[in-house]
């Protein structure tokens, strides 16, 4: 009798565990396109805005008046910023592209610089400068043909960037250069542009890029990493088993650790740890959320909660959303009463327990300074701002903040919360001198409305 049942026992044994493993199988190849879509938009973006860039330079090099050219610049500006933003998503750590970012970064500089100078001094380019933004305009060129042959040989070749975000640190690039067609081609790019001289002008503000004043403390050891990533994971990764992966190189070094627990049916969760202090950098897990049990102020509690322990105090959310199940939060820093916008932290908080599923600290890393001395009283007082306000805004709340210029200087403002019939707004006025900075319409949750 035992005999006879142990042969259906051990099919409905196999069968159950092929079923647990193409679920698995299911879960992970969904992750795995869902990266490779996001992927995908990215480079799509890089392509439209680095031609966007190129026809705005075009244009003005033949603008004749100043509002025009004013315009031209400031749009070229707003191009070049979104082409490093989307260069930084997608998976190219492991390549060194220091002279594409440098094209972009120079050329963003160089455009706010002509737009300001023709702003305040009212003259128009000299000859230099006009041969100088010709040569922008060229280099520019040349990155948007070859993003252009880049894309359609990527849909002919059906290449994945997921290959490229496999390949490994820059020694492990090399020998598979012949066989990644998307990492070839953007090393060729990059040859390319290696090939002309760097292009000089005055006011070459490089400095643009903000270097990060949150590291603090020692270089790690990636063993060390590891250790100090279990602190990041929690409870909730008891069971996990982590993995160096590989350290990242760059402006910010960071070492990349990935973390599979089989209690949670094996899905990962990434991690990157920056090499000096061991801060959280990041961290993103695959998981879906089945179903909504929490709040969004459920989950800014669970943020915060998480936050403090890990290092990142006073956090209070100043934008919510949701989608999936998951709430997606921004956090930011009170201190004294004042909303420190550049240190803010993306947060992604499970609805159906809670669970920290993502985490984004580079902005917090990068513009935290534990050295910055308290900020100073606004020589600009609030009652002031109220006398010059505009008449028809209805205002409901005024808040110091701390936010960005376009420089990434940092300024001191008020935010001035108010609604105009259904639309709600938040205004951004300089505490030293009134002036009215920036202006974002938002959503109920804090959310801006583009």
């Amino acid at each position: 009798m035992k005999n006879k049942l142990v042969i259906p026992i051990l099919f409905l044994a196999l069968v159950g565990c092929g079923a647990w493993g193409y679920s698995q199988y299911q879960a992970r190849r969904q992750w795995e396109i869902s990266a490779e879509n996001q992927y995908q938009r990215a480079f799509e973006e890089l392509t439209g805005h680095v031609n966007n860039l190129e026809t705005q330079l075009s244009k003005a090099l033949v603008a004749a008046s100043a509002p025009q050219f004013i315009r031209l610049m400031t749009d070229s500006w707003r191009e070049a910023n979104a082409c490093q933003e989307d260069i930084g998503q997608l998976p190219l750590t492991s390549l060194d592209l220091s002279r594409t970012k440098s094209l972009l970064a120079s050329a963003g500089a160089f455009c706010l610089n002509s737009a300001q100078q023709r702003l305040t001094a009212g003259t128009a380019p000299n000859e230099k400068q006009w041969e100088t933004l010709k040569k922008f305009r060229d280099q520019c060129r040349v990155v948007s043909e070859n993003l252009q042959n880049m894309r359609q040989e990527f849909y002919n070749r059906r290449s994945q960037w997921l290959e490229v975000d496999r390949l490994g640190t820059l020694g492990a690039v090399a020998p598979a250069l012949n066989e990644n067609e998307v990492a070839k081609a953007f090393l060729m790019l990059e040859d390319g542009l290696r090939r002309v001289p760097d292009i000089e002008f005055e006011g070459d503000n490089l400095d643009l890029v903000p270097k990060p004043t949150g590291l603090t403390g020692r270089n790690l050891t990636s063993q060390e990493a590891v250790s100090k990533c279990k602190g990041f994971l929690g409870p909730d990764y008891d069971n996990a088993r982590l993995k160096y992966e590989r350290k990242i190189d760059g402006d910010f070094p960071c070492y990349l650790i990935t973390a599979e627990d089989p209690d949670k049916q094996g899905h990962q969760c990434q991690v990157s740890v920056s090499v000096k202090g061991g801060h959280l950098v990041w961290l993103l897990s695959d998981r879906d959320v089945p179903q909504k049990n929490l709040s969004l102020d459920g989950c800014e509690a669970k943020a915060q909660e998480y936050l403090e322990r890990i290092g990142y105090p006073q956090m209070e959310a100043v934008a919510r959303e949701e989608n999936d199940n998951i709430a997606i939060l921004t956090m930011v820093p009170v201190r004294n009463g004042v909303l420190m916008y550049p240190e803010l932290i993306k947060c992604q908080v499970a609805q159906d327990n809670g669970e920290i599923l993502g985490v984004d600290a580079v902005s917090y890393l990068t513009f935290n300074d534990p050295k910055a001395p308290p900020a100073a009283a606004p020589r600009y007082s609030e009652a002031q701002l109220r006398a010059e306000l505009n008449p028809h805004l209805k205002v409901k709340r005024i808040q110091r903040a701390q936010v960005l210029d376009e420089m990434y200087n940092k300024v001191p403002c008020y935010e001035v919360e108010g609604t105009l019939g259904d639309d709600r707004f938040l205004i951004y006025y300089n505490a030293n001198t009134g002036k009215e900075e920036k202006i974002r319409r938002i959503d109920e949750n804090g959310n801006e409305i583009q």
